[in-house]
């Protein structure tokens, strides 16, 4: 038999090469520091709203100050405003509330408790229906290491409407993350390890890209999709050995698994972290790193068009989200707990 016929192979992917080539503008950005942010919902009087930790702040012009405009007994997942105005947050745990563009809690939402296991980005179809994706995780902590080694598609998008009904969309998906209305109002999703956009009906419009998709959302005549990391070739090449990561598994803690991190700190007990060093202890940017920061914008085909990188001596990496905001794309670095301006042209 031939040894090398048993093995599975990895999907392919895209290097990071051509219209996604290497670059530093994330570590260029402008920043803000935020304490845990993640999500960005731009509202429709101009307010930016971002989550940080269990608190929603809002921010009315780049270089001001964020202010406080909601809080919640659980940290906040997702942001969403309606055409109407209303804002819905999702919540750890697969939480969920609705409130108005002042942070007061709308009457007449009905609460899904648990039914999902996660609320991890949302999006209102119309003022009376809210899109809800369910990783399928409600712990989403290490949600991707998890990810990388994980075969069980749990994840889910369903319909909540106003009057409390809820309907699955899409069952049994490998961690979706994200999801945005193309310019047809139909839906798409992205799926974190897969790589990959699917449409409503579960068909896959695009895959193979160079990192790990999070939230995808609409940006002039296409799109731009923020990714927790980059694939790594040894992270998809361990997927062809599956004795090797069965044993990674039952015999090593999580967190030193071979597998891709949000946090770019750098540290002597991690995986690989040593070949990240080069001659007096200085991290080059094409060392092998498992964070990164990597942003990518797409045509209206989801074909990428460019992208703005945190390279292995960077530390704004682990993207999870972005928006358009006054006239630039802002991202949020989980890694490095800022709020990005990055500018419009990629």
């Amino acid at each position: 038999m031939n040894f090398l016929a048993r093995k599975r192979q990895a999907a392919p992917f895209m290097t990071l090469e051509g219209v996604v080539g290497p670059n530093q503008r994330l570590d260029q950005a402008d920043a803000v520091s935020v304490q845990s942010p993640d999500t960005l919902c731009p509202l429709h009087d101009g307010r930016l709203l971002l989550s940080s930790g269990r608190q929603v702040l809002a921010l009315n012009a780049w270089g001001g100050e964020p202010e406080f405009w909601a809080a919640f007994a659980a940290p906040v997942t997702a942001l969403a405003q309606s055409p109407g105005g209303r804002v819905a947050v999702g919540l750890g745990a697969g939480g969920l509330a609705v409130l108005d563009a002042d942070g007061r809690p709308v009457a007449g939402w009905s609460h899904p408790i648990g039914q999902l296991a996660s609320v991890i980005d949302l999006v209102f179809r119309t003022d009376d229906e809210l899109i809800l994706v369910d990783c399928g995780r409600s712990d989403t902590d290490d949600l991707l290491s998890a990810a990388a080694w994980d075969d069980e598609a749990r994840g889910q998008v369903v319909s909540l409407r106003h009057s409390g009904e809820l309907r699955v969309i899409l069952p049994g998906l490998h961690y979706p993350m994200g999801v945005c209305l193309d310019a047809k109002g139909g839906l798409l999703v992205s799926l974190l390890e897969r790589a990959a956009i699917v449409d409503e009906t579960g068909r896959v419009l695009q895959a193979g890209y160079p990192g790990y998709a999070g939230r995808l959302r609409r940006h002039r005549d296409g799109y731009v999709l923020a990714c927790l990391s980059r694939r790594d070739p040894l992270v998809e090449f361990l997927k062809s050995e599956p004795a090797f990561v069965a044993e990674m598994k039952a015999t090593i803690a999580p967190r030193h698994w071979i597998g891709p991190r949000l946090d770019a700190a750098f540290s002597h007990d991690l995986p690989i972290e040593l070949g990240a060093t080069r001659l007096y202890g200085e991290v080059k940017p094409w060392a092998p790193s498992f964070s990164y920061g990597l942003l990518v914008t797409l045509d209206d085909a989801l074909m990428p068009t460019g992208s703005a990188q945190s390279r292995a001596d960077g530390r704004r990496h682990a993207i999870g989200d972005v928006a358009s905001w006054g006239g630039s794309l802002l991202a949020t670095s989980r890694a490095s707990g800022e709020i990005l301006k990055i500018g419009d042209d990629l």
